[in-house]
């Protein structure tokens, strides 16, 4: 009985551990499905890789439901990514995707994550490793994130009212 009690225990410690990692670590190790756990960055983690896995599958309808409600049908995500790779999106294979980081700022109201994304470009069979910033933000620490990916993904314009150096 007495080393039945000190084996649960020690399993209830690691248990415990692990999931305080987990938390630490912003679901960089598998929440087992608990929610909350990992705070704001495992739901950004989360996020970020199922918009990768949606536009791995060609599912642009879906990697659109990661914007506002009221701009879901307005974003391009088959344009953006012609730009970001200059090719169209059925020209891309994406094979491998990771997060490198995620970063919140003080306010909590915006967010970045940064992505390592493999593709192969089909029509040279070359294969691309690039980082991505996807931005995100929110009205108040209460709302749901939301993706800006317009601003991730296009080149900036100059400003015309500013001097350039």
């Amino acid at each position: 009985m007495k080393k039945y009690l000190i084996g649960m225990g020690v399993l209830l410690v690691a248990a415990l551990g692990y999931l305080g990692a987990a938390h630490v670590s912003g679901g960089q190790y598998p929440t087992l499905g608990i929610p909350g756990l990992g705070g704001h960055e495992a739901q950004l983690r989360r996020m970020s890789l199922s918009f990768w896995e949606d536009i791995q599958f060609k599912d642009f309808d879906q990697a659109a439901t990661y914007h506002e409600e009221a701009l879901q049908d307005e974003v391009d995500i088959v344009y953006l990514l012609d730009r970001l790779y200059g090719v169209p999106p059925e020209g891309i294979d994406i094979q491998a995707y990771e997060i490198v980081f995620i970063d919140i700022d003080s306010s909590g109201l915006r967010a970045r994550v940064k992505c390592r994304v493999k593709a192969l470009e089909l029509a040279k069979e070359k294969v691309r490793d690039q980082e991505i910033i996807l931005y995100f933000y929110r009205e108040s620490p209460d709302d749901p994130w939301y993706m800006k990916l317009e601003d991730s993904l296009r080149k900036p314009e100059k400003d015309p009212n500013k001097k350039q150096k």
